[in-house]
């Protein structure tokens, strides 16, 4: 595979007002999938929250490139897995940019093992963070959400959690509990104005995969999928982009799959 045409981020240029007057907090933006989208959200005009919990000089580039690009964003650090350090970011982007109308869970963690490998401290950890972690970001939204007339969440869900990775139990497992989620979410939202949907990627080629990418499981997962290649950061940009706009209002407790074709349910 030609790593040259390696893609770590979408244009900056706007392309339209799609999110314009929309505020969005976007969990693990500082790099990869994260910093994808917040990059779409502020080229459509969202003014954005750049969360992260550890590396302030990555979110402080994502925010200079939206405001170099002449959007609004502000990096605020917490860590979305811990519920006072949530209470305290929302309070945050709250008084910065005066309301929430976008929540994107995207903050996650992966550890491969095989499933008789597994310690419970990575299991707790795996659940913490990928599970419990937007089960706190949304539980804390809700209620300002239901109080300006509604909104929108968007979970960041795998593959993995549809085919059942087999080297990744406790991630595969971790995303199939967001799953359910988002639809119970769904069910909870849908008088408030809430959706609540999920993105479900495959393996998104980026510096961050590149491994796993050129590894073995990464050419038999190319052969799983009927495009017969690997999906690129825009392509997840774009999915979050039309479930965080007003050009739908009828899609809500789904799980969308971006992944080539991987998983056809």
């Amino acid at each position: 595979m030609d790593t040259a045409t390696l893609r770590d981020s979408v244009s900056l240029p706007r392309q339209g007002e799609r999110l314009a007057g929309k505020v969005a907090l976007i969990t693990g933006a500082s790099r990869g999938l994260g910093r994808a989208i917040a990059l779409a959200f502020a080229a459509e005009g969202a003014r954005v929250v750049v969360n992260y919990r550890e590396q302030a000089s990555s979110a402080t580039a994502v925010v200079e490139a939206i405001h170099a690009a002449g959007g609004q964003a502000v990096a605020i650090q917490a860590d979305a897995a811990e519920r006072h350090s949530v209470q305290v970011l929302l309070k945050a982007a709250i008084g910065h940019f005066g309301r929430i109308d976008i929540l994107v869970n995207n903050a996650g963690i992966n550890r491969r093992g095989d499933f008789l490998s597994i310690t419970d401290d990575e299991w707790d950890q795996i659940m913490a963070t990928n599970l419990k972690g937007p089960f706190m970001c949304s539980q804390e939204v809700f209620p300002h959400m239901q109080a300006i007339g509604g909104g929108r969440i968007i979970n960041i869900s795998s593959a993995a959690s549809q085919y059942h990775g087999p080297r990744t139990v406790h991630y595969a497992v971790s995303k199939a509990g967001l799953n359910s989620l988002t639809r119970l979410l769904a069910r909870y939202g849908a008088d408030s104005n809430i959706l609540v949907n999920a993105i479900a990627p495959g393996i998104i080629f980026t510096d961050q995969t590149r491994d796993e990418v050129e590894s073995e499981g990464g050419r038999r997962y190319i052969d799983m999928t009927l495009l017969k290649r690997f999906g690129e950061l825009g392509d997840v940009a774009a999915t979050a982009l039309l479930l965080a706009s007003d050009e739908q209002n009828y899609i809500t407790g789904q799980v969308i799959s971006v992944s080539g074709g991987a998983y056809l349910g």
